[in-house]
């Protein structure tokens, strides 16, 4: 038997945004589109990062579709494309979610390469970056004043397909345009580099900013596996590599993460049939679970756009998915607020819960094993403090979070692999 102690008297925090994803909703624009805005605003998602928006219209985000001639005027509003982006962000801000602006280009797979090469000028390149923060935060050529607080500088600068450059390279364009952004907006927090996965490169960059004196706002890095103790491995590798390097202001973000068996082969295949499956959405629901007590400050699920990585709507109704419910489930830990104490004893058992000011209280388990010798787990939940009863949520391969009754303290739990439920106080 797994045995799970909360303790609702111990505050350990705010709940940490671990339910962020990459993209906005998609309008329904006319009859010939589908949609999805009022389910992803009901799903609560805080952050939309809007790295990769361009595959699905290439006029967006990117910095070279903004500014499409590099030779053009800089500081002229009439240099700069902002118009479809314009979509693109409010719709995001339409559901409810804050805009993480990923300031670069899209990744790219195909042999020849166009738009990750090192900008030809590192400086007019920071300063159209500059300006394209000015229009969606200080309404400069006909811009808007959103709270848009991260802007990430490049992504996966250590792999090919985002940075055909070398990594001294890199890390000139990043020193010198985190020190202009930074000492344009210091009230905003400026980071990167959205690393795919090379420790050694993470070092060296931590290294240099140091030699620099330039502190950022945040350092990101990539996730992606099969095991929610991996991606706690990495928070605690990335966080104990920031502190030891002096960095112990700097939040560690995870911007993004997914299930991936393997790169290649059979097992690839695999890996993203079971994104959109009920597997998918207990290893998403482990993810977020695993983490609400480890040192990572935001997980940002990739990919809440029309993709093969989506496990959260579907790719041609944009239905949700069952993952869609588990990151709908966390939300409701992070609207209560204070995550509180607690302590799981057993394998491949997952929780944490929350409260807030008024009495309300609410946990959320999840049962994930990746390769499994049990069907069904029996879980004693211990609760010190909460309420006397507790409606229960259920998402599994038979249930689509639905309401199966009222869970008293005191009473087991019996819950299948591949399951995740939410017990809210009544």
């Amino acid at each position: 038997m797994e045995r799970i102690s909360v303790d609702f008297s111990a505050s350990r925090g705010p709940v940490k945004p671990l339910h962020a994803v990459n993209n906005s909703p998609v309008r329904i624009t006319n009859n010939q589109t589908r949609g999805n805005l009022p389910a992803y605003a009901a799903a609560g998602f805080p952050y939309a990062r809007n790295h990769d928006a361009s595959f699905s219209c290439e006029h967006i985000v990117d910095v070279h579709a903004i500014f499409p001639n590099f030779d053009a005027d800089e500081t002229d509003p009439a240099s700069y494309d902002f118009i479809l982006t314009d979509d693109n962000v409010s719709a995001a801000y339409e559901a409810g979610a804050e805009v993480f602006y990923r300031l670069g280009a899209k990744i790219e797979h195909a042999r020849k390469k166009y738009n990750v090469h090192p900008p030809k000028d590192f400086a007019k390149w920071a300063r159209i970056c500059e300006h394209i923060i000015r229009h969606y935060t200080e309404g400069w050529a006909d811009g808007f004043r959103y709270k848009m607080t991260y802007w990430e500088i490049w992504n996966e600068p250590d792999i090919e397909p985002c940075w055909t450059g070398t990594p001294e390279q890199f890390m000139d364009l990043y020193v010198l345009t985190l020190r202009h952004l930074m000492g344009c907006f210091p009230h905003l927090k400026i980071g990167g580099p959205a690393l795919s996965h090379n420790r050694e490169f993470a070092a060296a960059l931590l290294d240099r900013l140091k030699a620099e004196n330039l502190y950022p706002g945040f350092f990101s890095w990539h996730f992606y596996g099969k095991r929610a103790e991996t991606l706690v491995e990495y928070a605690r590798f990335f966080r104990g590599l920031l502190d030891e390097k002096g960095f112990t202001k700097t939040e560690s973000l995870c911007t993004e993460w997914n299930l991936v068996y393997a790169w290649s082969g059979e097992n690839f295949v695999k890996g993203i049939e079971d994104i959109i499956s009920m597997k998918g959405a207990a290893f998403d629901a482990a993810c977020m679970l695993a983490c609400d007590a480890e040192p990572v400050d935001m997980l940002m699920y990739y990919d809440a756009r029309a993709t093969v990585w989506n496990g959260l709507f579907d790719y041609y109704t944009m239905c949700p998915l069952p993952g869609y419910h588990s990151l709908a489930f966390f939300n409701h830990l992070f609207r209560l607020g204070q995550s509180v104490s607690l302590s799981v004893e057993g394998a491949n058992v997952y929780a944490a819960a929350a409260k807030d000011e008024n009495g309300k209280s609410a946990v959320m388990l999840a049962v994930y094993a990746h390769e499994a010798d049990f069907t069904e787990k029996e879980i004693e939940l211990t609760l010190t403090g909460g309420a006397d009863a507790y409606e229960v949520t259920l998402l599994d391969k038979d249930h689509t979070a639905e309401i199966i009754g009222t869970w008293h303290p005191g009473e087991p739990l019996c819950l299948n692999n591949l399951s995740v439920v939410l017990l809210k106080s009544l």
